[in-house]
């Protein structure tokens, strides 16, 4: 199926993206040139937040209607990353992390549903022999009070200290640490 506003070059089977000269033109040109402008637009009607997230979103539908450059997203969680690059698999993410928030980490890794979506092979938590995990190992090793969630929680808490001392170490008249 041709997709709107697409034309065929003398190869079937290849099509150039451009608009001009369909029934669709001007109607694009008003899209282009109204997705320019939120992906620049400031006021003071918005939190700083939400208009960096706005910009960036612009920016991205503009670079894809414009210079036809399809849409990326790498998601990385414990043991594997995802790259989608389309919009629908873009919005269906987002959906799902809105949904699942906490619990998005552990239903990408153990979700048969998540791997058929998203295309990846479920294989990720597996042990050293290969063979797939049971729930009590699952629990040792990958809860919050888990021997590895301890000291990965010391480790931080300490660059934490250290990050603090050298950043007041103007504080103290000796240069002694605090």
């Amino acid at each position: 199926r041709k997709p709107y506003g697409t034309t065929y070059l003398s190869r079937p089977g290849i099509y150039s993206g451009s608009w001009d000269g369909s029934e669709w033109e001007i109607l694009m040109d008003e899209v282009k040139q109204r997705i320019a402008e939120l992906s620049v637009e400031s006021g003071h009607h918005m939190s700083k937040k939400s208009k960096k997230q706005q910009r960036s979103t612009f920016r991205d539908f503009m670079s894809t209607i414009v210079d036809d450059e399809p849409p990326e997203e790498v998601v990385t969680f414990r043991g594997g990353s995802v790259k989608v690059t389309s919009w629908k698999e873009i919005v269906q993410l987002n959906f799902i992390r809105h949904c699942l928030q906490g619990g998005f980490q552990i239903q990408m890794m153990m979700n048969e549903t998540l791997h058929d979506i998203f295309g990846f092979d479920g294989s990720i938590i597996s042990d050293a022999t290969g063979m797939a995990m049971s729930q009590l190992e699952k629990r040792l090793t990958m809860s919050k009070t888990s021997d590895a969630a301890k000291k990965a929680d010391k480790k931080m808490n300490r660059q934490r200290k250290t990050r603090t001392n050298v950043k007041n170490h103007f504080l103290t008249a000796d240069g002694e640490d605090i």
